[in-house]
């Protein structure tokens, strides 16, 4: 019986012997048997591909990912009016027959002989048969696969028929009516592009409604898109697509799918289109565009989800993963207001100026923003660009930037485990350094003539303590600090606390040149290029008494069946001891008692550090922190070095200081995050 229906189905009723395996004699019988017989019995169904959707902590969306837009519901999830809408037009018998209907081969044989349209005789079985022949090559890339699974004419054509025929056979054999139903509702192309894929992403399309509300007319409007996605798309041929509408309309009808009231309303109504876009990537993020970037290079180039970058780029685009992140809506709303009022993405002087915020004690990422339009592709100007300037090169961000004084909690750190005290002074006066004044225990020399000054209003002595030195950020003060101290200790704190150089290289690691940037003299007042996502981890650990954790944007990643996968660790460890850590962090809270940040304020006990490089490079940032959050903001030209007072304009003009727009800016966003937050007890002495 099967062969029979092979026979009729590579169209033996219509055309007689139109293929060579198939003929009156026996020997040819025989022959197409032994075919028939070799055709694959067993349909490789391969999971759907499915929209992976990106999540902040508190649940709202920041993002879809997609290489077909679909999302997989239950049969119970969709209407009524879809399932008879679908069976109508397609195949009315659907629930009579086997797989093979020889009725509608028989009809649609006499059809093709009496006239010169050409009817197939498909099921919707075979159909889906079809369609997962056709997705599994075009998944693979498989070009002449996919051509084979859609070739519909000629000798192919009746082989591939035949092919779906017995695979159809084997289906229905296999799963129940409905079930055939429901994966055929999932699987159908609703739109030809954009790529909706599956009744529920159609749905929320065209309408904005679940497919489980679908009523009479949408269900009949999307059953007819399917012969034909191109030509049915609603939002391309508006009146082409009314037409087919109608015609399903009359098949439920016809079929008693539809009363005749029914009937009447329905096809009295327009399309009533609703379109509701399903962005694809950080492009359609909004504000959080650049922690989506973010999140989606991790995805792609960590271990934990693919051996290769192709598989992690296919998981993320096929893999329908539910994606958590650690993003606080309501802490990124206030960074991203704060970053672009204070230096505008038009701003004249096209400065860059970006925050970033890290939960000390965890290293979530709770923020991220950046005075720039994201841009998927090439920029069109200055005010976009699709470089994160938060973070390293291997995350598609910048080299990192020079951070100033910010570096100075390194240099305090290894202060105080030496054993020098806070109240312990030095001769800040300015002087010269000879090359053989430096101390290296550990690492290779890298100590050079230096001469260093501090900024205008800096007032030093020649006895000035280490907690003066910090409160007012003296250069000299911490020259004469870091002239006494083993440099290669500097360089390792930074180094335990999270820092590495933008390009991603280590601090130890040597430029071609064999010089060692974060080992030089200079180093001591932050010549050392860092992304600003490494510096507010690093000031994190000061906060959580020496623990360091490695940013993480990632809280959880669940498929689409629910299954977790294991997502990058923050490996938090002691990095610090306790005592060295609480006293940096009682020194930095120090700074806002007569020193660099006096007028930065937060209405919470907080520890901070301006960091302004020479005035010819031009970069400033303030680093700050409470218990609960740690942020650090940077402001200069992403692109040259510069100088802002003869080359400012707009908001960045002049002379410029850590505390003059990085820190305005960093007060903006604490003063208003750290109410959304518990925990914020200060930073007392510990004694050291």
């Amino acid at each position: 019986m099967q062969f029979v229906a092979v026979s009729c189905a590579a169209g033996i009723l219509a055309a007689g012997m139109a293929i060579p395996f198939v003929g009156f004699g026996a020997a040819s019988a025989e022959a197409g048997v032994d075919i028939f017989n070799s055709l694959p019995a067993e349909l490789d169904e391969r999971p759907l591909a499915e929209q992976s959707r990106m999540l902040a902590a508190d649940g709202s969306e920041i993002a879809t990912f997609y290489w077909q837009n679909r999302q997989e519901v239950g049969f119970d999830d969709i209407s009524q009016e879809m399932k008879d809408a679908t069976v109508a037009v397609e195949d009315y018998r659907f629930y009579q027959h086997d797989g093979v209907d020889m009725q509608g081969i028989a009809r649609a044989a006499v059809s093709n002989m009496v006239s010169d349209s050409t009817q197939g005789g498909s099921t919707l079985t075979q159909q889906y048969v079809k369609n997962v022949l056709a997705q599994n090559a075009y998944a693979e890339g498989d070009e002449q696969g996919y051509a084979e699974a859609i070739q519909s004419t000629g000798g192919e054509g009746y082989a591939r028929k035949a092919r779906e025929v017995k695979l159809a056979v084997a289906l229905e054999n296999q799963y129940d009516k409905d079930e055939i139903l429901h994966r055929y509702l999932n699987i159908n192309n609703y739109s030809g592009s954009p790529n909706v894929y599956g009744v529920e992403a159609a749905a929320q399309r065209y309408w904005g409604v679940p497919a489980s509300e679908l009523n009479i007319q949408q269900s009949a409007t999307l059953a007819g898109i399917v012969q034909n996605p191109w030509a049915f798309n609603p939002e391309r041929h508006p009146e082409r697509t009314l037409e087919r509408r109608n015609t399903v309309l009359a098949l439920m009808h016809q079929h008693g799918f539809i009363d005749d009231a029914q009937y009447e309303k329905a096809r009295k109504t327009g399309l009533d289109l609703d379109i509701h876009e399903t962005g694809n990537g950080c492009a359609a993020a909004g504000n959080k565009a650049y922690f989506c970037d973010y999140v989606q290079r991790i995805i792609e180039n960590d271990d934990s989800f693919g051996k290769t970058k192709d598989e992690r780029q296919q998981l993320l685009r096929r893999g329908g993963l539910t994606i958590k992140t650690s993003l606080d809506p309501d802490i990124q709303d206030i960074s991203d207001k704060a970053v672009k009022d204070r230096v505008p993405v038009d701003d004249a002087s096209h400065a860059g100026h970006t925050s970033v915020t890290v939960e000390p004690g965890t290293g979530r990422v709770i923020a991220m923003a950046q005075n720039r339009d994201y841009s998927a592709g090439e920029a069109e100007d200055s005010s976009q660009t699709q470089i994160n300037y938060n973070v390293g090169r291997s995350l598609n961000g910048a080299n990192g930037f020079q951070v100033g004084s910010t570096w100075k909690p390194f240099v305090l750190a290894q202060w105080l485990k030496e054993g020098h005290g806070l109240n312990e002074t030095v001769d800040a006066n300015r002087r010269s350094y000879s090359p053989d004044s430096w101390t290296y225990e550990g690492c290779p020399s890298m100590g050079g003539e230096w001469n260093p000054r501090n900024a205008e209003d800096t007032k030093v002595s020649s006895s000035m303590s280490a907690l003066d030195a910090t409160r007012t950020s003296a250069n000299t003060g911490y020259a004469a600090m870091g002239n006494q101290l083993n440099m290669c200790g500097i360089m390792d704190n930074a180094q335990s606390l999270g820092v590495k150089y933008g390009s991603g290289t280590p601090l130890d690691a040597a430029r071609d040149d064999g010089y060692i940037p974060a080992l030089g003299p200079a180093s001591i007042l932050g010549t050392v290029q860092v992304a600003p996502i490494d510096m507010a981890a690093a000031y994190a650990t000061f906060a959580a008494d020496g623990e360091y954790c490695r940013p993480t944007p990632i809280d959880s990643v669940a498929t689409k069946d629910g299954k977790k996968v294991d997502v990058p660790s923050a490996g938090c460890r002691q990095a610090l001891d306790k005592k060295t850590a609480q006293g940096v962090a009682y020194v930095m809270s120090q700074t806002f008692n007569g020193g660099t940040t006096k007028d930065l304020k937060i209405g919470a006990p907080a520890a901070a550090k301006t960091g302004t490089t020479n005035f010819e490079v031009g970069s400033t940032s303030l680093g700050g922190y409470t218990r609960s959050l740690s942020t650090f903001v940077w402001t200069g030209d992403p692109k040259r070095n510069r100088d802002w007072r003869k080359d400012g304009a707009g908001a960045v003009d002049g002379k410029i200081f850590g505390a003059t727009i990085s820190g305005k800016t960093w007060q903006s966003i604490m003063g208003k995050a750290v109410r959304h937050t518990e925990g914020n007890t200060g930073f007392p002495n510990p004694g050291t």
